[in-house]
Parts: structure tokens; C-alpha cells; sequence
């Protein structure tokens, strides 16, 4: 789905056996598949004013899922690089990685808990508005039962970096 490929671009650290024993033992972990490298773009109006590249390389993810909806996402860093595709001015971050927890909440919403290196892009339908933040810290946002929209940011710490600005 572009809406979860693009909004989370999460290199992920391996802190498995921490989430573990925050959560039931109804869990599953799928096999990390291996991330060579991945490309997509952000319209204009999407994120930036401007349409926005994005690669990435490297990486592995390992996905925890436990029976009530809610799932982890976890798994070490890749060299992600955000490009302005009209003047080509790029601004690269090589990440340690990240771990993203995602609560299946009564109503049909997730709340994401998001720590350590994480790109977002928020797009022009979502509660806050187009932007796009490489986060290092924490962040929690509430979506929506797709993880398509983000209704709200609940919280952020730590340093971001505002991907439009350093590119404009």
C-alpha cells in the first residue's frame, strides 16, 4: 500500500527480546526479509511542495504480530537519502535504526510508537498537514485503521529534521 510504503520509512534496530517481555507470549515472528534497496517518490503536495525521492538501502525487518491487532516492527538501520527531484538537492541519514510498536486500539485506530531513526512523511490529508521529518527520538502518532491517514501526533522528542526545508 503507498500510504504505509512511503509514510514510514523505519530502519529498524534489533531490540527484540525488550519488546518481548512487554508483550503476551501469543506473538509470532515472521523471518526478517532482507532490504536491499528501495525507491519511491512523493508527489508535490505530498509531503514536500516539491516532488520528493527517496532511496534506501540495506536493512532487515522482523515483524511481531500478537493476536489483539497490535505489532512490532524491528530490525536494524539503512542509508536512507531524500532527493528533490526538481534541483537535486539530497540530504542522506545513515541510521542506527528504529523500533515501532503499533497498538491496535477499541476503536479501530492504532496508535504507533515510533523510537529511534524514523523518516515520516505526512501527507496533504492527514490532521497536520503535507510535511516530511527525519525523526531521531521518539515520536506517537494516531492513525487510522488503514495506517493511511495521521490523525494526530500525540507526542515527539529528541531531534527532527524538517526533510523540506533542508531540500527547498
Amino acid at each position: 500500500m503507498f500510504g504505509k510504503t512511503v509514510r514510514r520509512l523505519s530502519p529498524l534496530a534489533a531490540i527484540a527480546a525488550l519488546l518481548l517481555v512487554a508483550e503476551p507470549a501469543s506473538a509470532a515472528a515472521s523471518k526478517p526479509p532482507e532490504i536491499q534497496a528501495f525507491s519511491v517518490s512523493v508527489p508535490a503536495g505530498n509531503g514536500c511542495a516539491f516532488q520528493l525521492d527517496i532511496t534506501g538501502t540495506n536493512g532487515q525487518l522482523t515483524q511481531i504480530s500478537f493476536k489483539n491487532g497490535s505489532f512490532f516492527n524491528v530490525g536494524k538501520g539503512v542509508l536512507l537519502t531524500y532527493t528533490n527531484h526538481t534541483t537535486g538537492k539530497s540530504y542522506t541519514v545513515n541510521t542506527a535504526g528504529s523500533v515501532d510498536r503499533f497498538v491496535h486500539n477499541a476503536d479501530g485506530t492504532y496508535t504507533a510508537y515510533l523510537s529511534g531513526h524514523n523518516g515520516y512523511v505526512y501527507f496533504s490529508t492527514d490532521a497536520t498537514g503535507p510535511r516530511a521529518i527525519q525523526y531521531t527520538g521518539r515520536l506517537v502518532v494516531t492513525t487510522d485503521s488503514t495506517l493511511s491517514n495521521t490523525l494526530s501526533v500525540d507526542f515527539t522528542s529528541g531531534q527532527s529534521v524538517d526533510i523540506c526545508a533542508a531540500l527547498s
